[in-house]
């Protein structure tokens, strides 16, 4: 008795093998999402310039809204007469003892490095100048 060929049985095992582990194709899709995209990133650099700006030209700064949320307070501050504002987030302890509410002013500090912002008596943030801010950097660290 003759046995029947494998040969055919591995030649299609191999095409399989072959054709599973080539790359997929993807259509090309619309630009349109990659452009949002640029313009959000644009948007997101030009807002910390701005304030930047406003900084190092003496803006004078003021509460504008505090929104409490968990554990967590954002207090929105705002430059008096240029319309820049941003958003500073504390723990809900830290907003307690500056017993911040709109209307409150916010203190500059220049410093070497930035601007050190206060308000009601406490350090509120530090914003990095140009040369500090290429020095600054974060990383994950897995424990």
């Amino acid at each position: 008795m003759s046995r029947p060929s494998a040969s055919p049985l591995r030649f299609t095992l191999a095409l399989g093998l072959l054709i599973a582990t080539l790359p997929g194709f993807a259509a090309v899709q619309s630009d349109a999402v990659s452009r949002q995209s640029t313009a959000s990133l644009d948007a997101s650099i030009e807002v910390p310039a701005a304030v930047a700006t406003a900084l190092s030209e003496g803006a004078k700064f003021v509460v504008t809204g505090v929104a409490a949320s968990g554990e967590t307070v954002a207090i929105t501050v705002s430059a008096v007469g240029t319309g820049v504002s941003f958003v500073v987030r504390v723990s809900a302890e830290a907003a307690g003892r500056m017993a911040l509410v709109a209307g409150v002013a916010v203190s500059v500090t220049v410093v070497a490095t930035g601007w050190l912002l206060s308000a009601g008596g406490e350090d509120l943030c530090f914003i990095p100048n140009e040369p500090a801010r290429e020095l600054i950097h974060t990383r994950r660290l897995d424990s």
